[in-house]
């Protein structure tokens, strides 16, 4: 996998696909997979290892600029697959896409509903994230299981 089918992996899943502009200035931003009450509360990270045109290490995806931010540089897939379990899977792998909640982006509204919704946002996210990684014939599957400590 290379940095074109990585970018378009996140763009299919999470990118920001269009924003439409009203009367008055206000914008309206659609992503590639709906969120509930529009709040956007998933967030994706990247963890790079031997992806060609990307150095190793954590990254933000950013939808609004459509820009990986490095938080840590190195190859920090050893500690992934410690934490998911799952090294067979995860230490060689040139990338993974990793998926985190805001709470407050939603819980203000929906309160204890919220933490389903949390899941059918990132279901969304994943179904969209997998059809690419299928369409672009880039081997990819999901992992629930994490060690909380790590």
């Amino acid at each position: 996998m290379d940095l074109t089918a990585l970018a378009q992996l996140l763009f299919f899943s999470a990118g920001l696909t269009r924003r439409k502009v009203y009367p008055g200035g206000e914008t309206i931003h659609f992503r590639a997979a709906a969120s509930t009450g529009a709040l956007y509360q998933t967030e994706v990270y990247v963890v790079a290892g031997a992806a060609p045109g990307l150095e190793p290490g954590v990254y933000h995806f950013c939808p609004g600029d459509f820009t990986l931010r490095q938080l840590r540089a190195g190859d920090h897939r050893a500690a992934l697959a410690e934490a998911t379990g799952r090294g067979d899977l995860v230490a060689d792998a040139p990338a993974t896409a990793i998926l985190t909640a805001i709470h407050w982006r939603n819980t203000w509204k929906y309160r204890a509903r919220a933490f389903r919704h949390f899941f059918w946002d990132a279901g969304t996210l994943l179904a969209n994230l997998l059809a690419t990684a299928t369409a672009l014939d880039v081997p990819a599957r999901v992992l629930l299981g994490f060690a909380d400590p790590r």
